[in-house]
């Protein structure tokens, strides 16, 4: 294993310091870096800040083309015209981390904005900005946005134009952040733009493409920066991120064992899952909680207001139960497997207790209320519904401990849902009782910033009077009946409310007193535009003010 070289360089005037790591992970350093031939020397990804606490931050770029052996400068300032410089760092990085450039900064001021920039002798990267937290003993107010699914061809990521236009404490990225695989082609109808990188998986799915070298993965999130809208974002708030599947593959088990759960034709390996999270920690603004490893489960602390606790829902899962399909419950669903493990449970629940912040966010990739259709069927076995045994278990330990508000915010299924997260209750079989308990605390589901919502696609929904139930969808125009999202919700009682059809992100406003939540619901992503779905079109609010101490979302939306 290699030694990680660390550069560190002290402020003259602040004491602020910044602490390089180019190397970023050792145990994948050593991986071959591609440097394609012809490509100009400069920032084109952008920059980014990450990990912010009251007196440090993360900060990253990339060096395209970058050799054997490159220098970077980075330059942190107190105002935007860099007249006031708090820190200065020479940082080398080359084609081994994919010319990946990453500083931690510490020595900083609590909440406090900050300017930051790279440079080289020929090029200067874009500016970038970041406010540190709160202070331990703040009780000041925090606002913050939480996003996930990023799919570059379906639409456009104008839930990120929207974004970049507010002002935020910062941003949680909730995972997949970008596809392995390519789903939508302008070809087909579905795609605003395409994506060609990768290669076909023999026998798989036709002839789409998918990322398997860490080539493919590094050009994916160059790709995906070709957007401005998401470089705006990642350099004007910092990002708290955590990865999901699509990082690396589609529904895949990191601890599912050698074909880590998925069907043999689909080729998953360890060199694979090693390549898609090398380049997830040279692309973002991260080092993880452990230096050198791929833990990804941290804490990070606002002042007295919230604690932010990221969980890694992906690297240590067992294999998905019941073949992950639409179907009832199996008789091995309810069996012990890990979803979380038993290391990552136990410092959850030690975060939860030892917390002394009003509010406790838990940065989740996959809903933790359950999701059932008819015929007593759950729509598939990917998020926590698929592993009971782990989920009782950690809301066993909330409502044991007292521990109060706990707010679950959620990526992945690609709706928006707002509803109660529930102890197991009565029922006549194990699957009925899931979550039809008393709640624990409350979950707010973002959808998707543009891969493909639930009335955008036909939806297996179980099965009625024996037969399977299909609930056409509609790519170019989603538009679920209220009929459909009412008996959905009278199966799923603890859901106060969902949209099916639309796409953006969540906003949250956090004091001592509430927890108010805006779902921001984009009216399309199929053309460039920053318009939200109108209020008068639903007739409701989507917004939710949570008072300190309540676990229900019932009576609490806001007219």
């Amino acid at each position: 294993m290699q030694s990680r070289r660390q550069f560190v360089t002290k402020a003259a005037a602040t004491g602020a310091a910044a602490t390089i790591s180019p190397m970023l992970l050792s145990q994948l350093a050593s991986a071959t870096g591609v440097k394609a031939a012809g490509v100009a020397t400069g920032f084109t990804d952008g920059v980014a800040s990450g990990e912010p606490t009251p007196n440090s931050i993360v900060l990253w770029t990339r060096l395209a083309g970058a050799g054997a052996t490159n220098s970077v400068q980075l330059i942190v300032s107190t105002d935007p015209g860099f007249s006031k410089t708090v820190a200065q760092s020479t940082i080398k990085t080359s084609s081994l981390v994919g010319g990946s450039v990453k500083a931690q900064v510490k020595g900083l001021k609590a909440h406090t904005q900050y300017y930051y920039k790279f440079t080289t002798a020929g090029s200067i990267s874009g500016t970038g900005r970041f406010r540190t937290a709160l202070p331990a003993d703040s009780n000041a107010t925090v606002k913050y946005a939480f996003f996930s699914c990023m799919d570059f061809t379906h639409g456009y990521f104008n839930a990120l134009a929207h974004m970049a236009k507010q002002d935020f404490d910062f941003v949680m990225m909730l995972g997949d952040f970008i596809y392995a695989e390519t789903y939508h082609t302008v070809a087909d109808g579905t795609a605003v733009r395409d994506d060609s990188i990768g290669s076909p998986e023999p026998g798989y799915n036709g002839d789409r493409k998918v990322a398997q070298t860490l080539a493919d993965y590094r050009l994916k999130y160059s790709l995906y920066r070709t957007d401005e809208h998401l470089k705006a974002v990642m350099a004007k708030f910092p990002v708290i991120a955590i990865w999901d599947d699509h990082e690396v593959q589609n529904n895949y088990a990191g601890g599912g064992g050698i074909n880590g759960g998925l069907p043999a034709n689909e080729r998953y390996s360890v060199a694979r899952r090693k390549a898609g999270y090398q380049a997830w920690f040279e692309n973002m603004p991260t080092y993880g909680a452990r230096k050198g490893t791929t833990t990804m489960y941290r804490r990070l602390q606002y002042g007295k207001t919230l604690d932010v606790i990221m969980m890694d829902q992906r690297q240590y899962r067992a294999n998905q139960a019941c073949d992950d399909a639409v179907v009832k419950a199996c008789p091995t669903w309810d069996k012990t497997r890990a979803f979380l493990g038993k290391e990552q449970m136990a410092w959850v629940k030690k975060q939860l207790s030892a917390s002394k912040a009003n509010w406790k966010v838990m940065g989740n990739e996959l809903t933790m209320m359950p999701t059932k259709v008819l015929g007593g069927s759950f729509f598939g076995f990917d998020s926590w519904q698929g592993y009971p045994k782990e989920r009782a278990e950690l809301l066993k330990h909330i409502d044991k401990n007292k521990i109060k508000n706990v707010v679950w915010n959620t990526g992945d299924i690609h709706t928006f849902i707002v509803g109660d997260v529930k102890l197991d209750g009565a029922g006549k079989t194990a699957g009925d009782k899931l979550g039809t308990g008393k709640s624990t605390g409350v979950e707010f589901v973002a959808g998707s910033v543009t891969s493909t919502c639930l009335g955008e696609t036909d939806l297996p929904a179980g099965t009625l009077k024996g037969k399977p139930v299909i609930i056409k969808g509609d790519d170019a125009n989603p538009n679920t009946p209220e009929s459909i999202i009412k008996i959905l919700r009278g199966i799923n009682t603890w859901v106060e409310d969902a949209d099916f059809d639309h796409h953006g992100y969540g906003s949250a406003t956090v004091s001592s007193k509430n927890y108010e939540c805006e779902l921001v619901r984009m009216s399309t992503i199929k053309t460039p535009s920053t318009a939200v779905k109108p209020k008068a079109a639903d007739k409701k609010s989507w917004k939710w003010r949570i008072p300190s101490g309540a676990k229900t979302t019932v009576g609490h939306r806001l007219p």
